[in-house]
């Protein structure tokens, strides 16, 4: 499958993705970092928050990808 089968609109849509996928990452991390310094219990919170970020990234995906295999069917 090439670039070229991909409408603008789709690109669209997988950049947005992406995006929430980082954001999701970013402020997992960013509010683990933050507990850590509140309680000083670092790296803990900080770990934590990376892998509830990833998770919550992952559940964007993979709800995301549901939606678009639904639009594909109709």
């Amino acid at each position: 499958m090439s670039l070229k089968d991909f409408s603008a609109q789709d690109h669209v849509a997988i950049t947005t993705l992406g995006l929430e996928f980082a954001t999701a990452e970013i402020l997992g991390v960013g509010f683990g970092f933050w507990l850590d310094k509140k309680y000083n219990s670092s790296p803990w919170f900080l770990v934590a928050g990376a892998v509830v970020g990833f998770m919550l990234g992952m559940y964007i995906v993979w709800r995301r990808a549901k939606d678009m295999e639904r639009e594909k069917k109709k």
